[in-house]
């Protein structure tokens, strides 16, 4: 039992950066029906330019430098290689974000190496100089449970930025009017919505998120270019909770990561590591929407 719910903790903690990978393809997919495989390379980059800024410029200004870093990225992309296919089939912006994710996971590459570096310390910032851990790290130990501060900080702040972006959808007009540009880009343009600006403000949404889920990434793991695998975990997560669902990542990001700890810890890695795509092939046969996506009927 306390093997379960130890299983079962760590794969929620787990979960939660799956479903923050998971929230910024959603994010894209709202807006313009793109599927950006290219997310998992915004986390990447997220890891590795947050690296020397923090290192430069300290944990405060390095992660807002890193912030800014993300979202000019995501305007960049969308501007120089999304933008150009408005109005062309979606399988070519699909085949486009396939390119961009090899090109930036290239690039990487090419600036990087293979290295694993240590992340800087985040959650406990030097300002403090030893005296007062703003943010403590080590085990917290909860009876037979432990857990690791770091992974509470990651777990807390995917909550909180889950809170943020339902209620800028929910309450803000520009978060509406993202809505209404999901629903369709004619009548969204026709009632004066620049749907234009709309698909620029949802990949730099989505970057950022990136750049977020790259801080506690590399908190927990460190700083490589191999962190895009991470992106793979990402598609059942979204499938399972729905495409179009924001609520529906959390909660699908947070059911692959507890199975992949159970699966993980009674069967080995290896079925943990196949896991969730089993899990996403019995969703697609029996619920393809997912749990919280919309129903649209298409005739074939």
């Amino acid at each position: 039992m306390v093997a379960l719910l130890q299983y079962v903790v760590a794969g929620t903690l787990l979960g939660a950066i799956y479903a923050l990978i998971a929230l910024g393809i959603v994010v894209i997919y709202k807006s313009t029906r793109v599927f950006n495989f290219a997310q998992a390379q915004f986390i990447v980059w997220g890891v590795l330019l947050s690296y020397w800024t923090i290192h430069w410029m300290g944990p405060a200004l390095g992660l807002v430098a890193a912030l800014v870093a993300g979202a000019l990225l995501g305007f960049v992309v969308e501007r120089l290689a999304l933008r150009p296919l408005i109005g062309q089939p979606l399988l070519a912006a699909l085949l486009m974000t396939l390119a961009l994710g090899y090109l930036l996971e290239g690039l990487a590459f090419m600036g990087w190496g293979t290295a694993v570096r240590k992340y800087p310390e985040v959650f406990a910032p030097a300002i403090w100089k030893g005296r007062i851990a703003a943010f403590p790290t080590g085990l917290m130990t909860l009876g037979p449970i432990k857990i690791g501060y770091t992974q509470l900080w990651s777990f807390g702040g995917t909550l909180l930025l889950f809170g943020l972006i339902s209620s800028f959808y929910r309450w803000t007009p520009l978060g509406k009017a993202m809505r209404a540009v999901a629903e369709d880009h004619q009548v969204s343009q026709s009632l004066g919505i620049k749907v234009r600006f709309v698909f620029s403000l949802s990949w730099i949404i989505a970057a950022v998120i990136g750049f977020v889920a790259a801080v506690f990434v590399g908190s927990l793991s460190g700083a490589f270019i191999q962190l895009s695998d991470l992106g793979l975990r990402a598609i059942p997560a979204i499938l399972i909770g729905g495409m179009d669902s924001i609520p529906g990542a959390l909660v699908g990001g947070i059911i692959v990561g507890i199975l992949e700890a159970l699966a993980t810890g009674y069967f080995g890695a290896g079925l943990g590591n196949v896991s969730p795509y089993l899990l996403l092939l019995l969703f697609l046969l029996v619920r393809p929407y997912g749990l919280f996506g919309q129903r649209r009927i298409e005739r074939l």
